[in-house]
């Protein structure tokens, strides 16, 4: 994520992971000492993880 410019109380980004018009709650730099965790989860993610070629769009964000 790269901060573009900044006009009045809007912030313009670049290079940002997140779907188009939806809110961004709030912004953090990486820091690797408190960002990195080797006893991370990805919950129901882990499961589907060796099935994810199976899943399709539903085009709800088309």
């Amino acid at each position: 994520m790269k901060l573009n410019r900044i006009e009045n109380n809007l912030l313009h980004i670049v290079n940002i992971d997140v779907v188009d018009k939806t809110p961004l709650l709030d912004i953090k730099p990486y820091v690797p000492a408190f960002d990195v965790q080797d006893d991370v989860r990805s919950g129901w993610l882990e499961e589907a993880e060796d099935n994810v070629a199976e899943y399709f769009s539903d085009d709800r964000f088309s």
